[in-house]
């Protein structure tokens, strides 16, 4: 956050004018209004539970004040009762709106700067949102295994908005969900009842796009706004300005693996190498585990196998005999130690581009 808004480090009258304008978008943005609601609501502060949310009274009230309009059960026995006022409290306490204090839930370090300096809170609410999962952050149980996939491609998705001239058909974000979906999860391109799941999810993208203000919506297209700009051209710094490529370095295992998926073999492998050096060799054998336990994907645990060769090999291989431990991985886990070395034979490295 800065001390000082923006609209008044800008030089220029017209890059005043242009900051005053955001600032006033990101005020007037229905998430930003929603967080508002939120701190208003836990004012002084409200009773928590012992997980840190809050209680079921409370919870229903914020629920009439947020005008959710979900179906509230006879009984509350938990925040994942009311699904969307507990997106909205999740996503107010992860971006530093609301905080968890000793017994009560009580404004947050960055309340203030919902009225103080509206535009540098959009940026942390957007921020906060799309590194937790347009679709998938705050939300609780079962989805689809390629969610992750989706909410890992919006900042791709906004930076490829930008450089397109005008309006972009919707039917060019749900082409696009599919192919990444249907390319990186191995469906047929022909399978109707899986590509209208993913279509569903890509409106579902939208839908947060649009009430964060980042895009605007006309009958079948949607545009960015100066607010989705503005994302898109920090976006756009998440990209090597060399080659364009992602820097995966700081990324999750998970979605590492999933972007390496999609690369060139050589690209895939000095992307692996640029992850595994950049921590300790203990902890990357941990997220590289802990990723392959919780994806489906055989393609996904080859590449993450081929991924611990870059280890320290003792490191490396303890790693794979507790990957030994898990059904759906023995065998894998077992022709790599076998090996000692990648999976030359079956590797996505190794095999992509022939």
């Amino acid at each position: 956050m800065l001390d000082t808004p923006l609209a008044e480090l800008m030089a220029t009258d017209d890059e005043r004018a242009e900051a005053v304008e955001l600032n006033q978008l990101a005020a007037a943005s229905p998430a930003i209004r929603r967080m508002r609601d939120v701190v208003a609501f836990v004012g002084g502060g409200r009773a928590a539970t012992q997980a840190g949310n809050l209680k079921g009274a409370d919870l229903v009230a914020l629920s009439g004040q947020l005008n959710t309009g979900e179906q509230v059960p006879p009984q509350v026995r938990s925040i994942d009762d009311l699904p969307d006022t507990a997106h909205a409290f999740r996503w107010a306490a992860a971006a530093g709106f609301v905080e968890w204090r000793g017994t009560k839930i009580v404004a947050g370090p960055l309340a203030t700067e919902l009225e103080r300096d509206p535009l540098a809170a959009w940026l942390n609410a957007a921020i906060t949102l799309v590194e937790h999962g347009l679709i998938d952050g705050f939300r609780q149980g079962w989805r689809k295994t390629y969610v992750e996939l989706l909410d890992d491609n919006v900042t791709g998705l906004l930076v490829g908005m930008a450089e397109m001239p005008g309006p972009v058909p919707l039917t060019v974000i749900e082409d696009s969900a599919w192919d990444l979906v249907s390319s990186g999860c191995g469906y047929r391109r022909d399978d109707k009842a899986e590509r209208g799941h993913v279509v569903r999810l890509a409106h579902a993208m939208i839908a947060q796009l649009l009430d964060l203000g980042i895009v605007v919506r006309d009958q079948e297209q949607v545009e960015l706004t100066g607010l989705g700009g503005a994302l898109a051209a920090i976006a756009a710094s998440s990209f090597d300005d060399e080659n364009g490529e992602l820097d995966l370095v700081d990324t999750d295992a998970e979605s590492l693996l999933l972007c390496c998926l999609e690369m060139q073999p050589d690209e895939a492998k000095a992307a692996l190498l640029a992850w595994t050096q950049a921590r300790p060799a203990d902890d990357a054998a941990q997220e590289l585990c802990e990723a392959l336990l919780d994806d489906d994907n055989p393609d996904l645990w080859r590449l993450g196998l081929e991924a611990l060769s870059a280890l320290d090999p003792a490191v490396a291989r303890t790693a794979a005999r507790q990957l030994q431990a898990h059904p759906r991985l023995s065998r894998l886990a077992t022709e790599w130690l076998h090996q000692g070395s990648t999976l030359r034979r079956r590797s996505p490295i190794t095999d992509q581009g022939r």
